[in-house]
């Protein structure tokens, strides 16, 4: 049957207008609460500039300002909880409404749900789509009624200033009733500092940057403090590290240094948690082999320069006697076909798995973890 131009304005205009009805009608029969009254994870320190920032306020005239500022990004927070609802819904207001020309806005500043099965797997369901600084989402509807483990992740690069999750009017809405990706708070949390790439930088949407997935891969809190640009080997970073109470502590700072950073600062950041910790579980992550970098010799010679001092200092605390410090070369981190980033630097959601599930056989491997 052919159809002009008109009808197929018409047709796409009712479909929108019936959509947006349904859409209205959904959330009119939603009762929102406060996430605060749920679990949060991925937070390091209780005493924040607010709820959903990731630094020590009593810190805040020792870290540096740009630091400082990419710790009220929410990056690597998710909140866990339970319900038996059919349908979920979440309202949300960000912090700067931040835009990329290289990562999308769901990933920016939306929000993605999960649910845990009963093979036990954790599920993708659904995307909040951001469309400005107040933001509103129907994640999943139209489910049986049973009772679910969820986890909503949070905006990489934003932050968060409120934050409303949805179910049917006269379901359930509580804090976990398992332990599956819970909030750890005997030490079994996983810190990872670093980068862009830590922070999330480019994932398509939260729950697919690598900490988010090294999460559900190992069933472990992670506390992402990934800052965009600025893992330089801060002295005050070691020291909030060592406030939080965790026994394994990933470095992937090396695409933020320079050799003479690592050469002037390395050591010094290292022995301060080692000394706070003596018997923690350290893993220190070379440069991966980012596909650019096959072609840039000059670039190349130059991270292979840091990669060579990394390591030394890695050899140095081992013959110290820290047996815990473990090396993860970064040639296997991407994959060897080039396809894992958007910009030749920063990562996809496949190169971002990749990274996940490389760290996830090192941290699994562990005969303490």
């Amino acid at each position: 049957m052919h159809m002009n131009i008109k009808s197929i304005i018409f047709l796409f205009t009712s479909l929108f207008s019936t959509f947006s009805y349904a859409y209205a009608q959904n959330l009119e029969n939603i009762r929102f609460i406060d996430a605060k009254e749920l679990m949060l994870l991925g937070k390091g320190f209780e005493n924040t500039e607010s709820y959903y920032t990731r630094l020590p306020l009593d810190q805040k005239n020792e870290i540096r300002p740009e630091v400082w500022d990419l710790g009220r990004n929410s990056a690597g927070m998710a909140v866990r909880f339970y319900s038996n609802t059919t349908t979920v819904a979440v309202k949300w207001k960000i912090l700067n409404n931040f835009h990329m020309n290289h990562m999308p806005d769901t990933g920016v500043k939306g929000v993605d749900l999960y649910s845990l099965e009963g093979n036990g797997q954790w599920y993708y369901m659904g995307t909040g789509k951001p469309v400005g600084v107040e933001n509103k989402a129907i994640l999943s509807d139209c489910m049986e009624r049973k009772g679910r483990e969820y986890i909503l992740y949070l905006p990489l690069y934003d932050g968060i200033v409120d934050l409303e999750i949805g179910v049917d009017s006269t379901a359930e809405l509580s804090l976990p009733r398992n332990n599956r990706l819970v909030k750890c708070n005997d030490g079994k949390a996983i810190i990872v500092y670093g980068t862009s790439i830590t922070q999330g930088g480019c994932a398509s949407r939260p729950g697919m940057a690598y900490t988010s997935i090294l999460g559900r891969m190992l069933d472990r809190e992670v506390i992402n403090l990934g800052f965009s640009g600025n893992a330089r080997l801060d002295n005050s970073l070691a020291k909030a590290i060592c406030r939080i109470n965790s026994n394994t502590v990933v470095l992937d700072c090396l695409p933020n240094t320079t050799a003479q950073m690592l050469k002037d600062s390395a050591y010094k950041f290292l022995r301060i948690i080692l000394d706070a910790k003596p018997g923690i579980r350290l893993y220190m992550v070379e440069n991966p082999l980012f596909p650019a970098l096959r072609f840039n010799n000059k670039i190349m010679t130059e991270l292979s320069e840091e990669n060579w001092i990394w390591r030394s200092i890695y050899l140095r605390l081992r013959r110290e006697g820290f047996n815990n410090v473990n090396y993860i070369k970064g040639a296997e981190l991407v994959g060897e076909d080039n396809e894992g980033t958007v910009d030749g630097v920063h990562m996809s959601d496949l190169g971002f798995y990749r990274y996940a599930n490389i760290l996830s056989k090192y941290l699994s491997s562990s005969k303490h973890f």
